[in-house]
């Protein structure tokens, strides 16, 4: 079939236009439930929102993101920037004005005809739209059921639109974030989320919930159980709850008592107290911890970093942060900041706190006296002439009735040439000679 000269330029605007530098997309690579559907508009046009690469050009801080199920494969091909809706949204493509022209339409197809480009003519009741495009056109729902949706565009001779990324991958979901229909969403303990990669919408429990909907109580998550017990949720008609499987030497609920009786001394910093014929537990001084009250419980109490030095709790010991210009375990030894000889061309160094000060020679400037001043860095012409260097030396360029080395000096040529005016008239230098006038 041929294509009208009108059509044939059409294309070939599209085709020159098109180019590699084409705007990223900006879709969200995790996306939470809202709890009305909206309407999302997409601009069937290759000027904006075209990627290729699926996996780390077609989502919003996906870069490092690459996902190998097999639904996603052999999706790396110019494309409208795809979409995730939720059930409920509702689909507008807006046209640009030449699609009437190429009698444009939008078609269902499989995933192989999408990436391929394939129009089949006998799949007619495929057709999104029912009429000549042009503006913006509704997607029907029944093309918006829960899945995965290929569209794209369908013209008559050229697959050339569609090659170059006239194509829409829409993938509807639901969500499973709620016990019943009225029930708050995650139990109003999470949030209701999905990814690209995911089929669903399901919850993402904050801290210390758990479960489908966010409605179970995680026991295990202030760490209840001592002397480094294992703890293990468990589920009881009451309520969650939790059982603590310790070490040999300790038992208990949260394993905090030790198997055996009292000793002198057995609790370093601390009291004994049994409590049962078989355990004991150490009841520990003020800053004292450990089973056996062995542990200093925060070294950094006693403020051990001097000079400003921030204390990092590292058990059983600590870690001092030293300002600039201190270093040593406990920031005590300053640091002497002319030893690396910092200062440039000979000057005095003087050692500040945090900083130093470079006394420069003459010739030199900068806070390392590592630059050379020039002569008429020091504007020693002033203002009545150019300054020009000259090796390590310069040159004032004098401007009209100036004269001297840095040109300071007024030129008399009144003076110079030695005119003496008659009948009492004067004489006045100006720019470029003398004014001679007569005294009436």
């Amino acid at each position: 079939m041929l294509i009208k000269p009108a059509v044939v330029a059409i294309l070939f605007f599209l085709k020159t236009s098109v180019t590699s530098e084409h705007i990223v997309c900006k879709r969200e690579k995790i996306i939470e439930w809202y709890p009305e559907p909206k309407m999302v508009t997409v601009n069937w046009t290759l000027k904006e929102n075209i990627c290729i690469d699926f996996y780390k050009e077609c989502w919003t801080n996906s870069s490092n993101t690459q996902n190998t199920s097999s639904s996603h494969q052999g999706l790396n091909i110019p494309q409208i920037c795809p979409l995730q809706l939720q059930v409920g949204d509702t689909l507008i493509i807006s046209y640009e004005p030449f699609s009437q022209f190429l009698g444009m339409n939008l078609i269902n197809v499989s995933k192989e005809a999408f990436i391929n480009c394939l129009q089949n003519d006998s799949t007619q009741d495929q057709l999104l739209f029912n009429c000549k495009l042009k503006g913006t056109h509704e997607v029907n729902s029944q093309w918006l059921s829960i899945g995965t949706h290929y569209f794209l565009t369908k013209m008559k001779g050229d697959p050339l639109l569609c090659k170059l990324g006239l194509r829409l991958n829409v993938t509807v979901k639901q969500q499973f974030c709620q016990a019943s229909q009225n029930a708050t969403v995650c139990s109003g303990h999470g949030r209701c989320l999905t990814e690209v990669w995911n089929k669903t919408y399901v919850c993402h429990c904050h801290p210390p919930y758990s479960g489908e909907f966010c409605q179970e109580v995680d026991e295990c998550f202030q760490n209840p159980c001592h002397n480094n017990g294992t703890c293990i949720n468990k589920r009881e008609e009451l309520g969650d709850s939790y059982d603590c499987i310790c070490y040999q030497e300790f038992t208990g609920k949260n394993c905090a008592e030790i198997i055996g009786q009292c000793q002198p001394h057995l609790c370093l910093y601390g009291n004994c107290r049994n409590v049962t014929p078989n355990t004991f537990i150490c009841e520990c001084d003020e800053q004292f911890t450990g089973p056996f009250c062995e542990e200093l419980l925060n070294p950094c109490l006693s403020q051990p970093c001097w000079n400003g030095g921030t204390c990092r709790n590292q058990m059983p010991d600590c870690i001092c942060d030293c300002p600039v210009g201190f270093l040593g375990p406990k920031c005590e030894t300053t640091v002497d900041e002319c030893s690396s000889l910092p200062c440039q061309n000979e000057p005095e160094c003087i050692n500040m706190s945090n900083d130093i000060t470079c006394m420069c020679l003459p010739e030199f400037t900068g806070k390392f006296c590592d630059k050379i001043l020039r002569s008429c860095h020091l504007i020693l012409c002033g203002k009545n002439a150019t300054c020009e260097e000259e090796d390590k030396n310069y040159h004032c360029r004098c401007m009209l009735r100036f004269t001297g080395r840095n040109c300071e000096e007024v030129i008399d040529y009144c003076r110079i040439l030695s005119i003496n005016c008659l009948n009492e008239g004067l004489c006045f230098s100006i720019i470029g000679g003398v004014r001679v006038s007569n005294l009436i």
